[in-house]
């Protein structure tokens, strides 16, 4: 038998696709419900997103979505900009090249630098950050324009500080392939290598996709592991209800939950597990009627760079993408709030917190009056930032591996919902071609 420690999506991916392949799984959760950070919360009516907003699926996911049952739901017809908060006003960004060429969002100093980046050769430092990489490649104008909210927003974290390697390895791996970003991703276009992917999300809300997993498997919910012992070619996991035997683990819990659980087998990789940072975020949900919201934005949503001292790191318009998010003759808009730089407004008593995005979505989108309602949910550790901490925890991992101990968790090779969810079937690949061989051997 194989125990999954933690019953979000990453987990939850990793013991389905175990069971589909024949092999027993049990899911350990310390908490009384499945999904972890995908949490989808009922607004009456209307519907919140409190962690991922929105998927985007390649075919193979999409068919696996349909096999389950699950029916993917596209966004509303219209247009999904996106947009930058620039000098206090919400800028477009270019949709493409033409509007790249045509627009004034950036300079032609910086248009010359984005379209020329294909014949720039430079070289890639090692343990480059995500600013430094941008700045070589394209320039402090787009590092500050482009790059700089997009990492706030994404990995809710620093672009000088967050590594290239590993937030974005596809486009620091295409660099070195073909001496360019653009030609390297061009060039894995052409192999097949990069899947279209469409943008969707889930009728009853993301966390549908956890419930209809967990409904498959043998989970077993407010029961955490107690500790973690190895015995003979096995490991032994305490619960609350008593030992469990396991041939393997898989670890797909936090970070720091996990060196917790690692203190006494595996001190080592505890104390580069303990030393994962994680950025903290408070997602706020406010429901403003029509009429009392006076300049939605026409697209999916918007990013605010660091240096426009904004309260939120971004706001998505979540009902102008899905419709069914909001009540009838009402809007719904997301705020996210904090990340590793701004980490003490994410901490603002609900009140105050309120008080200051209120005046803020008054500012930016002509909000007049008092929301409908508005909900405010805190995750303290939201989103584990992609540093050289990280980076030390790979060849530990690898090494633990080979013992039967596995991680699977948002924390080691990316953190998007369609990362966990990949990583989930990966492993079960793995597990699974090891029973089967262990089986073989002994018959």
């Amino acid at each position: 038998m194989i125990v999954v420690i933690g019953a979000g999506v990453s987990g939850l991916s990793c013991a389905w696709q175990l069971r589909r392949r024949g092999v027993e799984a049990v899911v350990l959760e310390a908490s009384a419900r499945v999904g972890g950070k995908v949490l989808s919360l009922d607004l009456e009516p209307g519907l919140m997103e409190a962690g991922p907003n929105t998927l985007l699926a390649d075919e193979a996911l999409w068919q696996w979505l349909l096999e389950l049952g699950l029916t993917p739901l596209t966004p509303a017809p219209g247009p999904q900009r996106r947009y930058v908060l620039l000098h206090g006003q919400y800028r477009a960004l270019p949709a493409n090249p033409a509007a790249l060429l045509a627009g004034s969002y950036f300079s032609w100093g910086a248009k010359w630098r984005l379209l020329s980046e294909p014949w720039r050769r430079s070289t890639a430092a090692e343990a480059e950050t995500v600013a430094d990489f941008f700045r070589r490649r394209l320039g402090e104008e787009v590092l500050a324009k482009a790059v700089d909210p997009f990492v706030g927003g994404v990995f809710a974290g620093d672009p000088e500080t967050l590594l290239m390697a590993e937030c974005l390895p596809g486009l620091a791996a295409a660099e070195r392939e073909a001496g360019s970003m653009a030609l390297g991703m061009w060039r894995r276009w052409r192999r097949g290598d990069a899947r279209r992917k469409r943008m969707c999300t889930l009728p009853g809300g993301l966390s549908s996709l956890a419930q209809r997993l967990a409904r498959d498997l043998d989970v077993r919910l407010e029961c955490p592991a107690l500790s973690l012992e190895r015995v003979d070619d096995g490991w032994r996991v305490l619960t609350p209800q008593g030992p469990l035997p396991a041939r393997a683990v898989v670890l797909a819990l936090p970070a720091p939950q996990a060196a917790s659980l690692l203190s006494v087998c595996e001190p080592e990789w505890a104390r580069a597990c303990a030393a994962v940072r994680y950025a903290p975020l408070t997602v706020v949900a406010t429901m403003a009627a029509d009429e009392d919201l006076h300049r939605p934005l026409a697209g999916f949503g918007a990013l605010h760079p660091a240096a426009e001292g904004a309260l939120a790191l971004g706001h998505l318009m979540s009902s102008r993408t899905y419709p069914h998010t909001a009540a009838p003759g009402a809007r719904l808009v997301t705020s996210f709030i904090g990340g590793s730089r701004q980490a003490e407004l994410a901490a603002l008593p609900d009140p105050a917190l309120l008080q200051r995005l209120n005046l803020e979505l008054a500012r930016l989108f002509g909000l007049r009056g008092a929301p409908l309602s508005q909900r405010v949910v805190r995750w303290p550790q939201a989103l584990p930032q992609g540093t050289a901490a990280m980076t030390a925890l790979r060849p530990l991992a690898a090494a633990a591996s080979a013992r039967g101990l596995h991680a699977c968790a948002n924390w080691l090779d990316g953190v998007s919902l369609p990362d966990c969810l990949a990583k989930g079937r990966a492993l079960a690949d793995r597990l699974a071609e090891q029973a089967l061989a262990r089986g073989a051997s002994v018959g």
